[in-house]
């Protein structure tokens, strides 16, 4: 459940149910969206993110709840009753016309003059990066993968809607390309002032464009916080991976801010950032970039002898697995230039830089 905030929101979600049968695939999530905001749900398939979706845009109505745009209750309320647009993953442009033709479609099912449809689709163009006197009478299948996602991106804002809906829109690009439209969409979304709710799988995607970011898990949102605060305060296991490389440890506590640490082969005593009830299992966040090789004279809070297996290059950082016993590994992220040499080497981490979860 989100905390209140003081702003009125464009678009509440209100304890919103969506059964099919006996199936529920969304289950009383409640959330909302300010004007303005990049807001993006992110879940792993069968999370519910795009039946949410398509129940924001008025594709499907809620089994139970209410969908409330500015307050007004929309859940029975048409797709084209609606001030809102979505992108598709498919695009769904139209093969038969023109880029212009495609930006002036909405525009032209408005009933809009031609002359002020072409102006609006030149002005779409130039903002999207396509200089109108050399895209506007191309066809659309002449154009690469990218350049459709900027026709599909103009047509979407030619409707001048209050919220922008994405499903998935880049997820067949190519990774430079899908990196380079990151950037663009959020920068469009600070250019215009739009409010976007974007559905994604991709963490990469979420973390760089989103201002806040609600984690699906079988229906259920697990946590809404902006990227960086999911990030360094993890809810849960399932969000901690979820949102990186993490090493998660599996604690019994002994009745203070210490535990064991069953690796399989052997039980290891460990410092713990927080007391633990005896006989208590929780799991030990470490992040791969807060573990660090030490010097024979350097202390953490935990200091753990290991076996280094192997390094990979990561561009400016070096990856490392090492086996902390036989079987039971654990991954480092450091610098390029604190890189380590030799087979063995010991491991240490600061409390704080630690966290306890629940599974």
């Amino acid at each position: 459940m989100e905390s209140s905030s003081p702003a009125t929101p464009i678009l509440e979600v209100a304890t919103v149910t969506k059964r099919f049968g006996g199936f529920t695939a969304v289950d009383d999530v409640s959330f909302r969206i300010q004007e303005g905001e990049f807001f993006t749900l992110v879940g792993p398939s069968g999370s519910g993110k795009t039946t949410l979706l398509r129940m924001l845009v008025g594709m499907e109505k809620p089994t139970s709840g209410e969908l409330r745009l500015r307050g007004r209750v929309i859940n029975d309320l048409p797709p084209n009753q609606r001030p809102t647009c979505m992108v598709f993953q498919s695009l769904a442009l139209f093969p038969h016309l023109s880029v212009g033709r495609n930006v002036e479609f909405p525009l032209e099912i408005r009933g809009q003059r031609s002359g002020e449809r072409r102006t609006r689709a030149w002005e779409l163009l130039k903002l999207l990066h396509l200089d109108p006197n050399r895209y506007y009478d191309k066809n659309i299948a002449q154009c690469s993968g990218g350049e459709r996602q900027r026709v599909a991106l103009a047509r979407a804002l030619a409707y001048d809607p209050e919220i922008l809906f994405f499903d998935e829109p880049l997820s067949a690009l190519d990774a430079r390309l899908r990196k380079t439209l990151q950037k663009e969409l959020k920068d469009l979304q600070r250019g215009t002032g739009k409010t976007f709710c974007y559905v994604t799988h991709s963490l990469e995607e979420a973390m760089v464009m989103s201002d806040r970011v609600a984690i699906l898990r079988s229906g259920l949102i697990e946590q809404i916080g902006r990227p960086d605060e999911i990030y360094s305060s993890p809810k849960n296991a399932f969000v901690a991976e979820f949102m990186g490389e993490v090493n998660l440890l599996p604690v019994v506590g002994t009745g203070d801010a210490t535990a064991t640490w069953d690796t399989g082969r052997k039980t290891l005593a460990l410092a713990l950032p927080a007391p633990l009830p005896a006989g208590a299992a929780k799991k030990l966040l470490i992040r791969p970039e807060s573990l660090r090789f030490l010097r024979a004279d350097e202390t953490a809070g935990n200091t753990l002898p290991v076996r280094i297996l192997n390094q990979f290059s990561l561009g400016s950082r070096l990856q490392y697995h090492v086996e902390v016993a036989p079987g039971c590994t654990l991954t480092v992220e450091r610098l390029r230039e604190e890189r380590v040499t030799g087979d063995t080497a010991l491991l240490g981490w600061d409390l704080g830089d630690s966290q306890l979860l629940d599974a």
